[in-house]
């Protein structure tokens, strides 16, 4: 137990020749997986034994974590039994640095748990001024489905104030309850839908030039590129056109999590220490920056200075410059921080 406890994991191989140089004995393959997960069983407890105490551990984040929002939901059935239902965790410091440094950006999206605990993990992520990934808020559910949907949004506006979605854009698949519950939850949100997903689908139909064409379409930040990319899709392809256009223009963000095989509550406390390792090495991280501009933006600009010597800069008044290249030309100001680009 001691060992296995060290060492989760440990190889079954690696177990059967300790046993063999320890003991002078050969064991089976099977008697040594069999004992390794009695083992397991013995530290980590039982899964009747997590779900008995969710209440405890909900309790004790609250302690720990003032202002956060730890909500456990339960059905109740007929014969008086209360089931798990839902585990939904925000913690207070990741919406206030989210509400104070991050962009207006939240990817939302579910994957299946494949361990001993069966549902889906909701999860909601955002995106740092370094343009990385930015963990908000995550839920266990027993299935994903608008109710739990919705629950989870209507937590999640509360605890970043978003009220009905205005300057939000939200990034998100194709799930019908999802869809129909950010329409509920936050009316006047900028709903788009993951291009990877579209394009798993169009690819399934298209390979040519279409293909290639759709991620120089998905990935243009002006409009006129955008229709210039269409139209050509349009004349290699009219059925990759139709394709394309019936589909939302969305766009997707998912961060996975690897969490294991796990119980309900040390899966849980796994997401936790992840995200608290996470944060401690990005905060060690930002230490060694000696500018202001964060070094993933640093490093995208530096690659825009090879182009820069062929545009034309004209001073129209105060911080406000028009920058020509051939037949392109776009407005920038520096005092509103925007550029008519959108890059």
């Amino acid at each position: 137990m001691t060992e296995i406890a060290n060492k989760p994991k440990m190889k079954l191989q690696k177990m059967i020749d300790d046993i063999r140089k320890r003991y002078r004995c050969v064991v089976s393959i099977g008697r040594v997986r069999r004992a390794r997960k009695w083992a397991k069983n013995l530290i980590e407890g039982k899964l009747t034994e997590h779900y008995a105490r969710v209440w405890d551990y909900a309790h004790e984040l609250l302690r720990s974590n003032p202002r956060s929002t730890c909500q456990v939901g339960v059905t109740t059935n007929p014969d008086g039994n209360n089931y798990f239902h839902r585990f939904y965790i925000c913690f207070n410091a990741l919406s206030d640095s989210w509400k104070r440094g991050c962009r207006r950006v939240i990817g939302l999206d579910g994957f299946f748990l494949k361990g001993q605990v069966k549902g889906e993990l909701l999860t909601a992520i955002g995106r740092d001024a370094n343009n990385q990934i930015y963990p908000i808020a995550w839920a266990i559910v027993d299935v994903e489905n608008k109710s739990d949907w919705t629950c989870f949004l209507e937590l999640l506006s509360g605890d970043l104030d978003l009220i009905d979605g205005r300057g939000l854009v939200v990034i998100s698949d194709q799930h019908k309850g999802l869809l129909q519950s950010v329409k509920d939850i936050l009316p006047h949100v900028e709903h788009r839908q993951c291009d990877r997903h579209i394009y798993a689908n169009f690819r399934k139909a298209y390979t040519g030039v279409e293909l290639k064409l759709f991620w120089a379409a998905a990935m243009s930040c002006v409009e006129g590129d955008f229709k210039r990319h269409m139209d050509i899709i349009k004349k290699l392809n009219p059925g990759a056109y139709e394709h394309l256009m019936s589909k939302e223009p969305q766009t997707w963000c998912r961060a996975y999590m690897s969490i294991g095989k796990k119980s309900l509550i040390i899966m849980l406390e796994e997401i936790r220490m992840y995200i608290m390792d996470r944060f401690a090495h990005m905060i060690e991280e930002s230490t060694k920056c000696n500018t202001r501009i964060c070094p993933v933006v640093l490093k995208k600009v530096k690659l825009f200075e090879k182009n820069m010597r062929f545009w034309l800069v004209i001073h129209s008044q105060q911080h406000v410059f028009k920058s020509r290249r051939g037949c392109d030309s776009y407005m920038v100001d520096l005092d509103g921080r925007h550029c008519t680009c959108r890059l």
